[in-house]
C-alpha cells in the first residue's frame, strides 16, 4: 500500500460523520466513489479503523484490567442478540486489546477480514451510541478521530520510507 498517496478530505469526514449518524447503509451511495483505487479505498478505511481505536480508547482510558476487555466483547455480542453470530469474539477481543496496546490473546486470532470488519463496525457504533453524543460532541469526536487518522498515515508513511532505505 502507498501511504504517501492516502489523504483524508473533506469528503472522507462527511462520509464518517454520515456512517456514525446512519450507519453502514449510509456508505452504499460512495461505494463506487470509494472503489476508485486502493489509495481511496484507503482514506476511508483507515478513518472507519482510526475511529474504531479512538472510541475503544476513550472507553477504557488507563487504567483498566484485562477482565473489562473481556467482558465488554461478551456485553457487545449480548446486545448484538442475533447479528451476534458474525462477531467473532477473539477477533473482537483482539482488536480491542491492540487498540489500547494490552497484552495479546495467547490464542491464534484468526485472519478473517470479514469478520474483522464487522466486529469492528459493530463495536465502533456500538460505543457511540453508548457515549450519547450531541451535535457538538460527535464534531468534537470526528475532529480527535481526523487528527488521529492523519498521524496514523505519517506513521505508515514514515514506516515506509524507513523500509525503502533499509
Amino acid at each position: 500500500m502507498d501511504y504517501s498517496a492516502v489523504h483524508i478530505g473533506e469528503e472522507n469526514i462527511l462520509a464518517l460523520r454520515s456512517f456514525l449518524l446512519e450507519g453502514p447503509e449510509a456508505w452504499v451511495p460512495l461505494q463506487d466513489e470509494m472503489q476508485v483505487n486502493d489509495e481511496t479505498a484507503a482514506g476511508y478505511m483507515s478513518l472507519l479503523f482510526c475511529a474504531f481505536e479512538v472510541a475503544v480508547r476513550r472507553k477504557f482510558a488507563q487504567p483498566y484490567i484485562v477482565g473489562q476487555l473481556v467482558r465488554f466483547v461478551a456485553d457487545v455480542r449480548i446486545a448484538a442478540s442475533e447479528d451476534a453470530f458474525p462477531i467473532n469474539p477473539l477477533v473482537a477481543e483482539d482488536m480491542v486489546r491492540r487498540a489500547v496496546d494490552a497484552p495479546p490473546l495467547k490464542q491464534t486470532v484468526p485472519e478473517d477480514v470479514s469478520a474483522t470488519l464487522h466486529a469492528q463496525v459493530f463495536i465502533l457504533l456500538y460505543l457511540v451510541a453508548e457515549m450519547d453524543l450531541d451535535r457538538a460532541g460527535l464534531e468534537q469526536f470526528i475532529d480527535e478521530v481526523t487528527a488521529y487518522t492523519k498521524e496514523w498515515l505519517a506513521a505508515r508513511r514514515d514506516d515506509a520510507s524507513t523500509s525503502a532505505v533499509s
